[in-house]
Formats: C-alpha cells, sequence, structure tokens
C-alpha cells in the first residue's frame, strides 16, 4: 500500500500548530482574566475596621487603631491631648453629632469676622509610623462659610525630625526630606456648593510658576479632563450643613528611591480618589492633575527621600480669611489607624445577611460597556448605581440587565438589596 507522506505530514503539522496556537490562546485568556482580577482587587474598598466596633464604641482597643479622638470630657483635658492649641477660646463642645454617634459632643472651632481667623489642635506622635496609614474624621460645614478662603479640614503627615507644632512652610517646593502634608477639604469655593479636592506637599509636588513657589496640589480639580474645561457635575462636592465622613489613606513609598507611594480618598464611604504608580491615566499642568483616559498613566508618589520621614502628626485645622463672614465648623469621631476605618457602623440600620442568600453576588462583566447581568443573587428587590461623589445615576427595580452604555468611563459603586442581605460591589465602566 502506498503512503501518502505529505498528506500524514501536512496533517502533523496542522494538529501541531492547533495546539500550538489553542495553548497561545488558553494563555491569553487566562492573562486577561488575571489582569481583569487585578484591576478589580486594586480597586476595591477593604472591609471597614469600624464594622467591628458599632458607634466607634472600644475602636480604641483595636491593635490596628494608633490613635482616637472622640472629643470626650471637658475641653481642658481634650486640650492636653495635644502639643499645641492655638485661640482656644474658640473652642467650644457641641451637641450636634454625626446620625451614627452615640457621643454627646462634637468639637466646634469658630472664626470672628475681622478678628479672629479660628484656630487649631496639633499633636505630635515623635518618630510616627511607616508604611500605610488611614485618617478617619466627620466634620460638618456651614453655608454661611461658602465661598471664603481658607484651610478647614484635618490634615496628617510628617516633620524630619519631629516638631511639637504645626510648620507647613507654604509656597516652599521640595523638601522630600522633612516635609510631607496631606489634606482634603473644600478647596474649590467659587462653585456652589464648593467642590472637595487634595492639598498636599511632598518633595515631587508640582509649581504653578516652573519651580519659585509651591503650594498645595489637587489631584481631583473639579473632574476636569484637562486645564480650562468646565467641572464635571460628577466631581466631589462640599455637602453643606450635613456630616461628612472624610478617609484618607497614604501608602509611604519604599524604598526611598522608588515612586510606589499611594494616596486615597473616601467621602462617605465611597472612594472619590485613588492615585497610584500607574493609574490612573491624566497629566500634570502647573500644580493641578487632570484625569484623562486618552493620556500616560500616573507616574506614582515619590513622597519622600528621607527614610526618617514618616506619618507622625495630625493638624485639626480650622483658620477662615479674616474678611470673610464669622462663622464655624464641628469635628467629631476621628481615628488614625493602619486599616481602612470606613464610616460610623450602625447595626441597626445596616441590613445583616441572614439565611442562606450569597455574601455577594456575581456580577459581570467587570470592567463592562454596556450591559450589566446578575447570578447567584436570591430575592432581588432593587439595585441603585452611585458615582464617585456619591450621586445616584441609576436605579432598577427588577433582575434586569441594566445597560449602562450612556454614563461616563470611570468607577462606580452598585448597591444591590435583596430580600435580607445589601451588597457594595465596584463596577469599572469602559
Amino acid at each position: 500500500m502506498k503512503v501518502n507522506n505529505y498528506f500524514c505530514v501536512n496533517q502533523i503539522h496542522y494538529k501541531m500548530t492547533t495546539l500550538f496556537f489553542t495553548r497561545i490562546h488558553l494563555f491569553m485568556v487566562l492573562g486577561l482574566l488575571l489582569v481583569q482580577a487585578m484591576v478589580i482587587a486594586q480597586f476595591s474598598t477593604p472591609v471597614p475596621l469600624s464594622e467591628k466596633y458599632p458607634y466607634d464604641i472600644g475602636i480604641e482597643t483595636d491593635p490596628d487603631v494608633l490613635f482616637v479622638e472622640k472629643f470626650t470630657g471637658e475641653l481642658d483635658e481634650i486640650f492636653d491631648r495635644y502639643n499645641e492649641v492655638l485661640h482656644p477660646a474658640m473652642f467650644s463642645l457641641d451637641t450636634d453629632v454625626p446620625a451614627a454617634s452615640k457621643e454627646v459632643h462634637s468639637l466646634r472651632i469658630k472664626s470672628v469676622h475681622n478678628l479672629v481667623r479660628g484656630g487649631h489642635l496639633y499633636k505630635s506622635f515623635g518618630e510616627g509610623y511607616d508604611s500605610m496609614i488611614f485618617l478617619r474624621y466627620y466634620v460638618r460645614y456651614p453655608s454661611i462659610s461658602q465661598g471664603t478662603e481658607g484651610h478647614q479640614g484635618v490634615w496628617f503627615g510628617g516633620y524630619n525630625p519631629p516638631i511639637n507644632w504645626p510648620f507647613p512652610q507654604a509656597g516652599t517646593c521640595g523638601l522630600g526630606h522633612s516635609r510631607l502634608s496631606i489634606a482634603f477639604e473644600n478647596v474649590w469655593q467659587e462653585t456652589s456648593p464648593p467642590g472637595m479636592d487634595t492639598y498636599i506637599y511632598w518633595g515631587d509636588m508640582r509649581s504653578y510658576d516652573e519651580g519659585y513657589t509651591c503650594f498645595g496640589n489637587t489631584l481631583i480639580t473639579q473632574g476636569k479632563p484637562s486645564y480650562g474645561q468646565p467641572a464635571s457635575p460628577d466631581a466631589p462636592v462640599c455637602q453643606l450643613d450635613e456630616w461628612m465622613c472624610i478617609e484618607m489613606m497614604i501608602r509611604l513609598n519604599n524604598p526611598i528611591t522608588a515612586y510606589n507611594g499611594e494616596l486615597r480618598v473616601w467621602i462617605n464611604g465611597v472612594e472619590v480618589g485613588y492615585w497610584g504608580e500607574g493609574f490612573p491615566t491624566g497629566h500634570w499642568f502647573k500644580d493641578k492633575w487632570y484625569n484623562n483616559p486618552f493620556d500616560p498613566p500616573f507616574e506614582g508618589f515619590k513622597w519622600r527621600t528621607n527614610g526618617d520621614l514618616k506619618i507622625n502628626w495630625i493638624w485639626i485645622e480650622y483658620w477662615h480669611n479674616s474678611t470673610g463672614p464669622s462663622s464655624y465648623i464641628n469635628f467629631a469621631h476621628l481615628v488614625m489607624a493602619k486599616k481602612y476605618i470606613g464610616p460610623l457602623y450602625d447595626p441597626l440600620t445596616s441590613i445583616q445577611q441572614i439565611g442562606n442568600e450569597p455574601t455577594t453576588p456575581i456580577v459581570g462583566p467587570n470592567p463592562v460597556s454596556d450591559k450589566i447581568r446578575f447570578t447567584d443573587l436570591n430575592n432581588f428587590k432593587k439595585a441603585e448605581l452611585f458615582d464617585m461623589s456619591g450621586r445616584k445615576v441609576m436605579e432598577f427595580e427588577s433582575n434586569t440587565e441594566p445597560d449602562i452604555s450612556r454614563l461616563n468611563t470611570g468607577i462606580y459603586i452598585l448597591q444591590i438589596e435583596a430580600s435580607h442581605t445589601r451588597h457594595h460591589i465596584k463596577i469599572l465602566k469602559q
């Protein structure tokens, strides 16, 4: 019998080629799944530390907690916990507290038109803390202060060597060996309501006048994609006359030559910004960062150039422009920790898992460009989609496949309510 060697060789070649490309395809699929998992993991919010301590009761005993201030006791007792108190006559205790609080008082600091600009509390932690630090606090901005410039919030950072008073050195560039300051406050006063943003000083900070002077850098920049563009309606704003929960995370660069530092910010438990090595995409223009999907990725933070510069102070500040009206600000429930803290946890208003419903439903695809699909979810009641400013953009009343193709690209929070559970899932819209 004559054997067609040509046919056999080609059949073998075909099978080997098919097997080769099948394996390549498999590796490509696995690689894409791994990348997707890394993206979701990178932008997922960890389990809040506060859920272990309803109403913050006992949170100071947690081994991951570094400092707690609930403003308990008389004013003199509170003052004794700090290294410096500026204008103590401007401080008072107020019965206005956040809804989930079991405390009696919040702290109020006031300003007097053309006389006193406010006051502050400053605390040093000596050598300080390295690696990743979270700071959470509640603040209430009154509408009477809208449009008035100043610094109104809680700052944290580091001085090398440590000192017992604030020394921001506003206007000075660099100082990566000796100064680091992080704040998130109502920076954009020209909008109504004011826009919230970062205000940060670090070694590689940007200058608005080519290096002659440096003031706090902003990273959200009202959600503008570039200089001269209008503010985005999704940009985070100050919720005037309401309590807001602010949380910031800093990951210091290690080693000190690396650009692997990170910064992350939440308002009321909703992430409004996250910057690190390779994300997000955008560009610097002078001293402002603009997120833009068509630009290169963020280079990361080289927060410091000296390993002795650590997080070693907090600064509860209320500084109001003297030309503004007499006003005030309230603070409550400040916690500094090594893990994500989250808003105050009230078990009476939070929906807990009961029975056999799954802990987390499966939502896919994620990232998504058009329709969201749900699986492994029993007794679906409704779902709501929120943007990163906390604004609800869509609501679904039944287990359908909602189409989000009209929404802008970015990160959204999907809140799903079933008969006995509530789930929060981060969605990446492409």
